[in-house]
Order: structure tokens, then sequence, then C-alpha cells
């Protein structure tokens, strides 16, 4: 799937753009506002999926690709079973790899408040880790105010 910030939709991928493992292998792992907009992009496609029931999304170095017009693109199709748990731990080692560019990187290089939530998705306890929703919240600097806002509502502003 395709979930462009812009439009706030997930559509199907079509083809376009680099997979994340490609892009980083080739030009080196993502920093400052690339990787916090992948964050964002990849935050924002599970809680709009998550909130439609959606989950078991996959999202692997692999399956994600950046687009042409900055959109980040899911590829894989949801997997049966799979739990919002699993892809919000899958959120956290995707941003790993994005910065590190190898599989369970050195947390170290992550911007602070990125590596808190990176380390809050990995929770060796899945019930405690965060919903999606919230991670977005987190990653967009909102307060605990904005708890009550729709997806929507936190990307319009």
């Amino acid at each position: 799937m395709t979930y462009n910030l812009a439009t706030r939709e997930a559509v199907a991928m079509s083809g376009q753009g680099a997979a994340l493992a490609d892009f980083v292998r080739h030009s080196g792992p993502l920093r400052g506002q690339a990787l916090h907009r992948l964050a964002i992009a990849c935050a924002a496609a599970l809680a709009r999926l998550h909130g439609r029931g959606t989950s078991g999304l996959r999202l692997t170095p692999e399956s994600v690709a950046l687009g042409t017009r900055g959109q980040v693109l899911i590829g894989r199709h949801p997997t049966a079973g799979g739990s919002v748990a699993e892809d919000v731990r899958a959120w956290a080692d995707l941003v790993v790899f994005a910065a590190t560019g190898v599989q369970d990187g050195d947390r170290a290089v992550l911007p602070p408040a990125l590596r808190i939530a990176v380390e809050q998705c990995r929770h060796p306890d899945a019930a405690a880790r965060p919903r999606a929703a919230d991670l977005l919240r987190v990653l967009l600097g909102h307060t605990v105010a904005a708890a009550v806002a729709s997806v929507d509502d936190l990307l319009a502003s």
C-alpha cells in the first residue's frame, strides 16, 4: 500500500520508488528529517490501517519503499493472525535499520525522542507497546491533550 501524508490515503503500491533496503545500501542510512519523515509516514500508515481493523503488515526494509514524491510505499498484503503489537515492533525495527543500515543496529544513533519511541515499541511485553496512533502522536510532538484526536486530525495539524 502507499500511504501519502499529503492526501492521507492508503492505496495500492504501483511499482514506484526504491526499497528502503536498496536505498540504504546505496545511499547510506537516513538521518535527520529524512529519518523522521520515514518514521512518521510509517506510523501514520499503521495508525490508519489499524483504525480500519487491518494488522499483520510485515514492515521490513524490503517491503517498504521510498516513493519518488516522498511517500512511503508498503508493498505486502497483511498476513492473517498478525497483531497490532507485532506491527509496532516491526516499525521500531524498520526505523533502526533505516538509521543504521543493519538489522538490530546501534540505537544510540537515533535522536533521543525517536530512540525512546523505538525502545517503547520494542518492549518485550507486547501488551506494553504503544498503539500506532499513540506512537504517531508522540512523533508529531503532540501533548496528552491530543490523545482524543483522530489520525486525520493529527495529520492535518
